[in-house]
């Protein structure tokens, strides 16, 4: 019994211990509870005292108080709630409502504080350079004209006084009529959109004020206009436009800024642009009804243009001047009156000099210009406001432009091209420029930017320029055109593939005989041609100090026509040359720097050279009509090699290039002339494009170059002399001379020693037995001696012919030589290696197929020969022929080369000449040339 007592004060003394511990526990727990209470009404207090320090820092006291008015007020209520008489269980449930109601506050406070502070910190930088924007660049022409307006966007400033109040007023009544009342945001428009936005009226507008606009045009990304991209963009715009724009600008400058950032239509920025585009007046120039039309345009610049629109313009202005007159702007008067006007009345051609592609008439012009600031000055003038003061004389620009679009010349495709370069010869000022057809801006610059061998046009140049300069040759210089190698053994011909014979550099150099040019190339130092077109701004292909001497026709990396047109340049002003140049100054509108060009003249050769040169230039006919009077000119052509017209399947006639260059005292003209690239279907061949390019260039000249041209004036350096002609060296004519006379020039120092006896000098006796005959595939020719009578002369020999080809000179009264085709007329001449002026009569021999050395005829077989027919120099048509002969040749007849071809009005339809014997033999791909003799020119 006594055990079960003391279990039972065991176990109740257990239960007190127990009872005592859960107290102790429960105490501990409320202890607890209250602490972190305590601690967390700290953290938030924290929290929101950072959060309103943040809030001042970043959006300032007004929306700090609102935040903190905010938070009160939730407090404010949950303390009254607590302090009621509500039973503790419906504290309860209150009190959870209000910790749930209270926790949602402050986190959609302090979400949209951290929404704020995000805008802020996001928001772009306020560069104020960014209101300030690039005015276009204007381009002057010679006289001071505006040529064009230049820029990423159509744009010029205007400053607010010198905008018209009616624009203004309507802008402020269409835009934001409350602008003067607010701060950058007009908050009860802004929450009234809002809320319409809301209830799906899309037309409430996104009520952004003259100053977000501003900003909107200025720092953010109109494009992120929608979402939640949108969102922040729109509240970036009004924290950019409150505590940025408007707290460092005047309402007046907002303005200004917004009038010129806005776009309106097409490439046009600012209502200055827009003026002049659709109005072709100033914008303080505009009257109501056209300052609505423009203020109307702000909302939809390109559904209420007046010129594309201008049914939807007129609706606009309607509702700009409602509104107007609704903000006390207008009269109703006034308002009736505006809108009775009709829009098409007040617009005018906004194109200005703009094609309806954007393309300027003066395009070719512009280009080149903007490639010299840029290679020159190092400026793009669409991206630095510039006003750049050209060289470009209207007129003559005008005058290429009326060539390049068929109104004064007729092109024979769509495909052909041309580069024109017109140049001032004494200054270097590039007066107009023909940058090829059917261009588009910053297109492809034939007149600049091809790389072009010039053919025989680099014959003044690299032959006989230096010639004249270095060697002191006249313009009487002899040259033999004959067979003849480049140095390494390769042969090199003429145009015609035949020879001229003895002739003087005036005659080799108005023919274009590539066989004197050479020779002439090959007797100067080579350092001395390099410094002579060097200085003339020509750069050769140089290799270890020397130039290969294709240089002599031509044949190296290329030029183009302007810088051709400079060259040539020297050979009008007395040989000086002038870098050419398109911009005479410019000027930085943004700092007023000018830049202007400095020309430097620099002496390139003798005016004793330079005339030579001109004198010889102006012997050369074009086709068409001849020379051309008081003015000098060169032509060119280059070929493809067989491999590319092989490729290309050309004719074989295809040439590459065209070049004509000329000029008077004053003007310089190049013209390049061609395809960018041959084809089959698009290839010039050479008698077409010969009679086509010369018709273009007369063209060309007709345009540009003055009509009442001045002689080339004759230096003191130079003296003109009559020369006994075929004279070697060149004997002066005495006075009462009655033979053949040419008049040749001669620096002063280096003419002709004395003169001829003045007596009258008989000719040669003609060689008399002459024969000729064929044996194994070998022709002998002999005939009688000729008696020397005038040893002076030099070396006496004879000059052998075939035909009308030299076959070579010889002392001796006999000549051999291998020929395919020995049928023909064979002529022997006695004459002087360096005198031709008495030359004999030729006696000629006919061998013909039946004489006695006829060979053994072959079968039969076919036989190809061509026929070319000439107009002068000028191919007119090329026949490929086929017949049935022997092996060994072909007897030709008239009758096989009867003239199916046109020929054209400048060549006389009778006078004609052969290359060979007609009737007479040929062999297999033998070619026979008709030339018809060209008409005097008038």
């Amino acid at each position: 019994m006594a055990k079960r007592i003391k279990r039972k004060n065991d176990v109740e003394k257990t239960r007190k211990f127990e009872t005592k511990d859960l107290k102790g526990k429960r105490t501990t727990s409320k202890e607890s509870n209250n602490t972190s209470s305590k601690t967390m009404k700290i953290i938030l207090l924290v929290i929101l005292v950072l959060t309103l320090m943040l809030c001042f820092i970043k959006l300032g006291a007004i929306c700090t108080v609102v935040l903190a008015f905010g938070i009160l007020i939730i407090l404010g209520i949950y303390a009254l709630l607590k302090s009621s008489s509500l039973s503790r269980k419906k504290k309860k449930v209150i009190n959870i409502i209000l910790i749930i109601i209270l926790t949602l506050g402050i986190i959609c406070l302090v979400a949209f504080s951290a929404f704020l502070i995000y805008i802020t910190v996001s928001a772009p930088k306020f560069n104020p350079d960014n209101l300030d924007t690039q005015e276009l660049s204007i381009m002057y022409d010679s006289n001071g004209q505006v040529i064009a307006k230049l820029g990423a966007e159509k744009r010029e400033k205007v400053k607010y006084d010198e905008l018209p109040q009616v624009l203004i007023d309507a802008i402020v009544s269409t835009e934001d009529s409350r602008f003067y009342q607010h701060n950058g945001f007009d908050a009860p428009r802004f929450f009234k959109a809002t809320l319409k936005q809301l209830l799906g009226d899309n037309s409430a507008g996104g009520a952004s004020t003259l100053s977000m606009q501003v900003v909107k045009n200025s720092f953010t990304d109109a494009s992120q206009d929608s979402g939640i991209k949108g969102i922040i963009r729109k509240f970036t715009d009004i924290y950019l436009a409150v505590f940025k724009l408007e707290k460092n600008y005047t309402k007046e400058e907002i303005i200004e800024f917004y009038v010129n950032n806005h776009y309106l239509g097409g490439n046009i920025y600012g209502v200055e642009e827009a003026s002049q585009a659709y109005f072709n007046k100033s914008v303080g120039e505009l009257n109501l009804s056209e300052a609505t039309i423009i203020a109307g345009m702000f909302k939809n610049p390109g559904g209420y243009s007046p010129t594309l629109h201008p049914d939807n313009a007129a609706a606009r202005r309607k509702t700009v001047l409602y509104l107007m007159r609704r903000h006390g702007y207008i009269t109703e008067e006034e308002q009736k009156l505006a809108n009775s006007i009709p829009v098409a009345s007040l617009t005018k051609d906004a194109s200005g000099n703009s094609t309806s592609n954007g393309v300027s008439p003066y395009q070719s012009y512009i280009d080149t210009v903007v490639k010299e600031l840029d290679k020159k000055y190092n400026v793009n003038p669409y991206k630095t406001s510039l006003l750049i003061y050209t060289n470009m004389d209207r007129s003559k620009q005008e005058g290429i432009n009326r060539v390049f679009n068929e109104e004064s010349y007729k092109w024979v495709d769509d495909q052909i091209q041309s580069g024109v370069s017109v140049l001032d010869s004494q200054t270097g000022k590039l007066l107009a420029v023909g940058a090829g057809r059917n261009r588009s801006v910053g297109d492809y610059n034939f007149a600049t930017d091809i790389k072009r061998q010039p053919g025989s046009t680099a014959k003044p140049l690299f032959d006989y320029g230096p010639g004249i300069e270095y060697n002191n040759w006249s313009t009487y210089q002899q040259f033999v055109d004959e067979p003849y190698t480049y140095t390494g053994g390769r042969k090199i011909s003429n145009w015609d593939n035949g020879y001229m014979g003895q002739m003087t550099l005036r005659k080799a150099l108005s023919l274009s005989r590539n066989i004197p040019a050479l020779k002439a190339f090959q007797q100067v130092d080579k350092s001395k041609i390099i410094q002579f077109v060097t200085n003339l701004g020509i750069q050769p292909e140089v290799e270890n100090g020397t130039i290969h001497e294709a240089h002599s026709i031509g044949a190296f990396t290329g030029v183009n026509p302007v810088q051709m047109s400079a060259a040539y340049a020297a050979f009008s002003n007395g040989g000086y040359y002038n870098e050419p140049y398109s911009v005479s100054k410019i000027t930085y509108r943004e700092t007023g720097n000018t830049i202007e060009h400095k020309s430097e003249k620099k002496k390139a050769m003798s005016d004793s050279t330079a005339y030579m040169i001109a004198s010889v230039l102006q012997d050369v006919k074009l086709n068409g009509g001849g020379t051309i009077t008081n003015y000098a000119a060169k032509t060119g052509t280059t070929n493809f090699d067989d491999a590319y017209v092989k490729s290309k399947g050309l004719p074989g006639d295809a040439i590459r290039d065209s070049w004509v260059v000329g000029f008077s005292t004053k003007t310089v003209v190049a013209m390049w002339y061609g395809y960018n690239e041959s084809t089959k279907e698009h290839c010039m061949r050479n008698l077409p494009s010969s009679i086509e390019k010369d018709k273009l260039y007369r063209a060309l000249v007709k345009e540009v170059v003055e009509s009442k041209r001045e002689e080339f004036k004759m230096p003191d350096s130079v003296v003109k002399l009559p020369i006994i002609s075929g004279s070697n060296p060149a004997k002066v004519a005495p006075t009462g001379y009655s033979g053949s006379v040419v008049y040749e020039l001669f620096k002063k120092d280096h003419q002709p020693n004395g003169t001829s006896s003045g007596e009258k000098e008989n000719k040669l006796a003609t060689p008399s037995n002459l024969k000729v005959t064929y044996s194994d595939g070998t022709v002998t020719i002999s005939w009688g001696a000729v008696q020397n009578p005038y040893t002076e002369y030099g070396t006496f020999g004879y000059n052998v012919y075939f035909g009308n080809t030299l076959l070579g000179f010889t002392e001796s009264t006999s000549f051999t030589k291998q020929l395919a085709n020995p049928y023909g007329t064979y002529k022997v001449v006695a004459t002087y290696q360096s005198y031709s002026g008495i030359n004999s009569d030729a006696a000629s021999y006919t061998l013909k197929e039946a004489s006695n050395t006829k060979p053994t005829t072959p079968e039969k077989t076919e036989l190809k020969y061509t026929i070319k027919y000439y107009c002068g120099t000028s191919l007119i048509e090329e026949v490929v022929k086929t017949v049935q002969t022997s092996s060994n040749g072909y007897y030709l007849k008239d009758s096989d080369i009867a003239d199916s071809t046109k020929i054209p009005d400048t060549c006389s339809q009778t006078d004609r000449t052969f290359s060979s014997n007609i009737p007479g033999s040929i062999t297999n791909g033998s070619t026979i040339t008709v030339t018809y003799k060209e008409k005097a020119t008038q």
